[in-house]
């Protein structure tokens, strides 16, 4: 006989099986390992880099539907400046609610609106991609301040014309929208 095996009925267990015992625990620890740091990454993403919101009202039509689940990146804005017709998601001005719309106007940009359509340093604004309808009011010319945007809704029918509420500061973007994830026949990235 070997060294590493003893005859039946010693009450001594051969090396392979011990090694079996080993190998069977050391794979369930394996599996519990890699569990908790997918669990870790999972909390980490949603915590840190992404949010879900649930559209709740036609504004966006149609690019955001009424029960798209959209995620927002939070890390975007620390990456590169919003850009002119990004969706994004921003609180308002107390910080309570959650509110989704196009960016229009940069900082430092002269906006007006007029005859329903958007102006920019006296240029008219080409939004036939999204925008949908016209804006019901004029809105005289003002200059954004820096840090600020312009965010508007794409359905342009029931936007209100405020500067005061149109206006965003940066610090208010919660994050750009990244991609729809339900329903899935519309998953799609922006």
């Amino acid at each position: 006989m070997g060294a590493q095996e003893h005859a039946p009925g010693t009450g001594l267990i051969r090396r392979t099986e011990q090694n079996q015992t080993q190998y069977r625990r050391l794979r369930l620890y394996s599996w519990l390992w890699a569990i908790l740091v997918a669990a870790t990454a999972v909390t980490l993403l949603f915590t840190v880099w992404l949010f879900g919101t649930k559209v709740r009202d036609g504004g966006m039509a149609p690019a955001l539907m009424p029960g798209d689940v959209i995620l927002f990146d939070r890390l975007a804005k620390y990456c590169a400046s919003p850009a002119r017709g990004d969706v994004v998601a921003f609180s308002d001005i107390v910080g309570r609610g959650t509110y989704l719309g196009r960016i229009v106007g940069l900082p430092g940009e002269t906006i007006a609106v007029s005859g329903g359509r958007v102006y920019i340093n006296g240029a008219l604004l080409d939004e036939r991609a999204y925008a949908m309808g016209a804006l019901e009011e004029d809105l005289a010319a003002f200059t954004l301040p820096a840090g600020s945007f312009l965010i508007l809704p794409d359905d342009r029918a029931d936007a209100t014309v405020d500067a005061e509420k149109l206006t965003v500061d940066a610090s208010r973007i919660k994050g750009r929208a990244l991609m729809r994830v339900s329903p899935l026949s519309r998953f799609g990235m922006f």
